[in-house]
């Protein structure tokens, strides 16, 4: 899930610039905003640096949970196989095996069949179906926790390979909830902090981009719209980020 900062980020470098402008600019800039004085600036700087890195170190955190539950599901589909294969070996009744081979299509993600349209009405049947592939994570927790069942219900399946054992697959289904739980809680870390940046940088009147709205409108009437100090600041360029 490609996440760009960037727009963020240039806000920040052309904040920092303009303080920079501020403070070579001596006493002369004196504000009777508290909320502009340089000393307030350099604390609007801090703060949005510190939520910044916090949104950087939740992005972290999201990655390597993503990383971890792909390593976590990687094999499933395989071992899908073999569970199934196994389980068509055992003699069982053979509507355990169609459900189990049921099961198996939607983890893989292929209809067990071909919806077509019907010429005969109006709408497209082959459109509106519900998508074949299921494919979140949280479906195929679902589905695997479905074959489980179906197999610890049934006493003909007792496979000698460990890791066909109910046991390890118990286990396996344990990990792909917390792998992907882990996941899903890093997505609203993610969110929540990129909330307290937003209200940090963009928060009307007392967010950066307000703030530095109030500082060029103050220089422009201190210094004049012809002056060294104005034409400094006047280029730097802020936008809202949604």
């Amino acid at each position: 899930m490609p996440v760009y900062e960037t727009g963020h980020a240039r806000n920040v470098e052309h904040f920092q610039q303009l303080i920079s402008f501020v403070d070579s600019w001596g006493a002369p800039y004196a504000p009777s905003n508290t909320a502009i004085a340089l000393t307030a600036l350099n604390t609007k700087l801090t703060d949005t640096a510190t939520a910044m890195d916090e949104v950087g170190f939740s992005l972290a955190i999201s990655k390597t949970a993503i990383n971890e539950r792909e390593n976590t599901f990687s094999g499933l589909r395989r071992l899908t196989t073999r569970i199934v294969s196994f389980y068509e070996s055992t003699g069982t009744d053979p509507n355990k095996i169609k459900d189990a081979r049921s099961i198996k299509l939607k983890i893989d993600g292929r209809r067990a069949k071909q919806v077509v349209d019907d010429p005969n009405t109006p709408e497209d049947e082959s459109k509106n179906t519900v998508s074949a592939s299921q494919q979140s994570y949280t479906q195929l927790v679902e589905h695997f926790d479905a074959l489980l069942n179906l197999l610890s219900n049934d006493p003909l399946y007792a496979p000698a390979e460990d890791d066909l054992k109910i046991l390890a697959l118990n286990t396996l289904a344990g990990n792909m909830k917390i792998a992907n739980n882990a996941v899903i809680d890093a997505f609203t870390g993610i969110s929540n902090k990129r909330g307290d940046r937003n209200v940090i940088m963009y928060k009307d009147e007392t967010g950066l981009v307000a703030l530095t709205l109030l500082v060029k409108k103050y220089v422009k009437a201190a210094f004049g719209t012809d002056s060294v100090q104005f034409s400094q600041i006047s280029g730097l360029e802020f936008t809202r980020q949604k």
